[in-house]
């Protein structure tokens, strides 16, 4: 066989063909080049919540994204640019929700996920109410001889407290935070006594504190004890 014909026989489309490999090759190699991966931890942010509920925690409250695509776009992207939104509209009441995490995931064009981590986040969702109950007072120890209790006014007699559902729903009274010494009373005298806000309660609707009147009779003719 004559080599030299065979390699110099259509010569001119050989390196033409040659040319088109080498082109391709460098356009495919180029292009991987071009591409590159990001890893970002991005904030779980939601919206749309009624006025009547809250997010208690959301679990994660970031995850951990990598991303890939131009080196360009990727080399200036930011946290701005990327956003896991949770959409609560319509939610009526406390609940808990387990989500995929990229189906919230908006990403910027012509980039695309490459791994989550966690791929489930958990939102815990709350409501709120507002209920009323009474108020009682801790009284200790005894009036003194000769001083007689005519009757004990509170006012208010009820207040309203506000928290979460699940907390308060089983408050049936509140106390106020200092309890009342009868053996100091030997007149008729009144108090200003601070509710006792305990964990369950966010806050109190109206008022903190209560007033409340004793109205006692000294038979002591000096007004003392004898």
């Amino acid at each position: 066989m004559n080599i030299n014909k065979l390699i110099f026989n259509n010569l001119s489309l050989k390196l033409v063909a040659l040319l088109i490999a080498i082109s391709v090759w460098v356009l495919i190699t180029g292009k991987q080049r071009t591409f590159l991966e990001r890893s970002l931890d991005v904030n779980v942010e939601y919206y749309n919540i009624s006025n009547n509920l809250d997010v208690r925690s959301v679990r994660p409250d970031r995850v951990r994204i990598v991303v890939k695509g131009p080196s360009k776009e990727i080399t200036k992207l930011e946290l701005s640019n990327l956003k896991l939104s949770v959409d609560l509209k319509g939610i009526t009441e406390g609940t808990r929700m387990s989500l995929f995490t990229e189906d919230y995931l908006v990403l910027p064009e012509n980039t695309e996920i490459v791994s989550v981590h966690p791929k489930m986040i958990e939102i815990t969702i709350e409501e709120f109410m507002a209920r009323e109950v009474p108020v009682r007072v801790l009284y200790k120890g005894r009036l003194k001889n000769g001083i007689k209790l005519i009757e004990r006014t509170l006012n208010p007699e009820k207040v309203k407290i506000f928290g979460y559902k699940s907390k308060i729903i089983n408050i049936d009274t509140v106390y106020a935070l200092d309890s009342v010494n009868l053996g100091d009373i030997d007149k008729t005298t009144s108090f200003k006594l601070q509710l006792k806000k305990n964990e369950e309660i966010i806050r109190f609707e109206d008022r903190e504190n209560v007033d409340l009147t004793v109205v006692v009779e000294n038979k002591n003719e000096d007004g003392t004890n004898k």
